[in-house]
Order: C-alpha cells, then structure tokens, then sequence
C-alpha cells in the first residue's frame, strides 16, 4: 500500500520566509554601503547562493522529514514555492526602498545606466543616444523592475529546483 507525502505548505513558508529575510538583510546591507545602485557580479552572486541553498535546504529538510522520499513534482513545488515568496518579499523590501526609505536610487540606477550608454556610444549619433536613453528610463521603472525581479525568481526556482529534484529524488517503491 502507497503511504502518502507530508504537506509542503510549512517548507514553502519556513524557507520562503528565510529566503525573502536574507535577500533583504543582503539589500540592506548593499544599500547601507552604497553599493545599491553600483551592483556588480558579486551581488548577482550572493542573491544566487541564497536563492540556490534556501531552496536546496528546503527540499532536503522535506525529503528527510518525509521519511527520506521525494519525488521531481514535490521538490518543483518547493523550490518554485519558495523562490515566489522570498521573491515577493524581497519585492516588497524593494517597493519600500524605493517608495518610502530613497525614492532617488530609481533615478540613480538610471543615471548609471545612461552614464554607461555615454561611455560605450563612441559610434552613435546622437539620436541612437537619445533613444537608448529613453529605453533604460523606461526599464528601470519601478514596475518594469518589480516585474522583472518576479520573473527572475520564477525562473530560477523552477531552474534550480529541478536541477536538486533530480539529484536528490527517491520515490516510494509502490509495492510496499
């Protein structure tokens, strides 16, 4: 007789949970130095290590709590689970630094986008210049970057997830 799975509502909490509070502490700590609008590979790369081990803790903590059994559906529902609510409380922390703590960082990242478009338009006329500049302006709108930030989560959940679903899966043998 199959034995059913435990609920993974409390994983996708707990972790989700972990996930959004240590994005934001990196957030805070990445605006308190300066470097909020300066993000560089660096950054990329700790939001990353905290994206892939708070979804790679949260299966492995399911698999061992469900009698060391999980299968590839269980660990894309919590992996995708977790990366949307850490994803949506690091967009929350977002909207209150940009809304409420420094509505300036908005036009900072965009003056460094267009500083960038300067440096590397040796060829350009100016035209070309201007409508680049209209078109960073456009993305580093609020919503555009809430949106994105959404997306990125979504994907890298589902990515990641399915990369440590498939190496740690273990199904049930049905015949027990």
């Amino acid at each position: 007789m199959k034995s059913k799975s435990i609920p993974i509502k409390k994983y996708i909490l707990k972790y989700g949970l972990i996930y959004g509070l240590l994005t934001i502490l990196f957030g805070l700590y990445t605006y308190l130095t300066g470097d909020y609008a300066k993000q560089n590979l660096f950054h990329a790369s700790v939001l990353s290590l905290i994206t892939i081990s708070s979804i790679i803790t949260a299966i492995i903590s399911f698999k061992k709590s469900n009698d060391n059994f999980i299968n590839l559906k269980e660990a894309l529902k919590i992996g995708i689970g977790v990366a949307i609510l850490g994803g949506l409380i690091a967009v929350l922390w977002k909207l209150i630094l940009i809304k409420v703590i420094d509505p300036g960082i908005i036009t900072e990242l965009g003056d460094k986008q267009i500083k960038i478009i300067a440096e590397n338009a040796t060829d350009f006329t100016q035209e070309n210049i201007d409508r680049k500049i209209a078109i960073t302006k456009k993305y580093t709108s609020p919503l555009i970057q809430i949106v994105a930030a959404i997306g990125v989560n979504l994907f890298m959940g589902f990515l990641f997830s399915l990369i440590g679903g498939l190496i740690v899966q273990k199904k049930r043998d049905p015949f027990k």
